[in-house]
């Protein structure tokens, strides 16, 4: 195991000390655990990110097909409705 030599202003280094006897770990093993918690959030941060971006990009793209729909169209629940219960050729598998 890597044993880095890293830099941490003291009162920080108290704080940890004090948070990982509250919960009776050693420094280390609070250390490893913050650091890995961490980089888990930020991995879940950026899954939501990219979340949020396909969102953003699927809504854009309903918007513009909304542009081009005639002013009769049925609304969105009803079309859904209708492909689910009689789907399209083109949209049928194996040409049921």
């Amino acid at each position: 195991m890597a044993k880095p030599t890293i830099s941490i202003p003291d009162g920080m280094l108290a704080d940890v000390d004090r948070r990982a006897a509250a919960i009776g770990m050693s420094r280390s093993s609070f250390i490893q655990e913050a650091i890995a918690r961490y980089g888990e959030a930020l991995d879940a941060e950026r899954e939501q990110d990219e979340r949020s971006r396909r969102i953003g990009e699927a809504m854009a793209e309903m918007r513009r097909i909304a542009e081009h729909m005639p002013p009769d169209a049925p609304d969105a629940e009803t079309t859904i409705r209708t492909i689910r219960d009689a789907p399209p050729r083109w949209l049928r598998k194996d040409d049921e």
